[in-house]
């Protein structure tokens, strides 16, 4: 009988093993450090800033504090001189007595119809839109341009606050452009 220990004895008889788990350890973290990787900005891409706003927006002084008013709040994108092709924008209510209650769209042809949203979001007085038109430039909206209106629901009287964040703005080929997002109570 041998005096060496049997785990001593089984590791040279038999090829270097690794245990089927510390395997699939491995392998899963090789997968988690190429996904982090992947999420890394690549060289040469530019991070387009995102435009946010605090806003302000007038009310009646007078009312009590339970009524009820309906107002309407227009989305305008200003995207200069380029023809403005696709936007993404978040509109927040910083008051909590507003209820987001409907959407429409645009002035321009190019966004006529209302933008696309998130229905979960409108249930915390927030709203995301966005829109897109594959239309060629000249048919699309150079300047300042009515892209949305979005109607709310008021408890209350005075002034609400509003959050503003227009995080993408593009041409017809794809391509990030400056663009200014403001908004105002409809008019009429």
């Amino acid at each position: 009988m041998s005096s060496e220990p049997s785990l001593y004895r089984s590791c040279q008889s038999r090829p270097f093993q690794i245990p089927l788990c510390w395997a699939l350890l491995i392998a899963f973290d090789l997968c988690l450090m190429a996904f982090a990787m992947a999420q890394e900005p690549q060289p040469g891409s530019a991070n387009v800033p995102v435009q946010t706003d605090e806003v302000t927006i007038p009310g009646p002084a007078d009312g009590s504090k339970d009524s009820i008013r309906f107002e309407a709040i227009d989305v305008f994108v200003d995207s200069g001189d380029l023809p403005l092709a696709a936007w993404q924008l978040e509109l927040r209510s910083l008051t909590q007595d507003v209820e987001i209650v409907g959407i429409e769209g645009g002035e321009h042809p190019a966004f006529k119809e209302p933008p696309y949203y998130d229905p979960r979001a409108m249930n915390n007085n927030r709203v995301i839109l966005g829109a897109f038109n594959t239309g060629s430039d000249n048919q699309l909206p150079s300047g300042r341009s009515r892209v949305a209106r979005v109607h709310v629901q008021i408890t209350g009287s005075g002034e609400r606050f509003w959050h503003t964040e227009l995080t993408t703005s593009a041409s017809s080929d794809g391509r990030h452009i400056p663009a200014e997002l403001s908004i105002a109570k409809a008019q009429g």
